[in-house]
């Protein structure tokens, strides 16, 4: 069996993995996904989610505002719907705008709040913040993709373009 000098050892291995271990929490911070691996969303395919206060075809999801798993949206006046990789703002009563979940900067889904007082959503991971009028352009100079809304009774009706 071959002698492996202490020191010689340490010397080489030590710094690379000191490197991996702040780098990689360096990556994570910033890098994309993440948090949202385990979200499933087909937009080409029917999905039967009445039980879930949902159901997509194609393109349009449409939600049941009286459901349960829309509390949410009811009581903050927003919510990130996830399943669907959506946020929802509630303007009124006769009035909501949907957006993508996906930070323009890095395409993150999951760490959204909504700041009411500024109107504009607010990523936590990195404290950007986007205006919720579908016109404006947030902190990184990009705009919150916003989707087509229409409410017909206690349905809201969501195209995602």
């Amino acid at each position: 069996m071959k002698k492996i000098d202490r020191r010689r050892f340490l010397n080489d291995v030590c710094p690379a993995i000191a490197i991996s271990m702040i780098s990689s929490g360096f990556l994570e911070s910033c890098s994309k996904g993440g948090d949202d691996e385990n979200i499933s969303a087909s937009l080409n395919t029917d999905q039967a989610n009445e039980s879930l206060g949902y159901i997509v075809k194609d393109n349009v999801v449409e939600i049941d505002l009286n459901h349960p798993a829309f509390a949410e949206l009811n009581s903050e006046r927003w919510m990130n719907f996830a399943a669907q990789q959506v946020l929802l703002l509630k303007i009124s009563e006769s009035s909501y705008r949907a957006f993508t979940n996906s930070c323009p900067h890095q395409g993150v889904r999951n760490s959204w709040s909504y700041n009411q007082s500024e109107i504009r959503f607010v990523f936590s991971r990195h404290g950007n913040s986007y205006p919720s009028d579908c016109t404006s352009s947030g902190t990184t100079g990009n705009i919150l993709e916003c989707y087509t809304t229409s409410v017909t009774g206690q349905k809201l009706q969501i195209t995602k373009l």
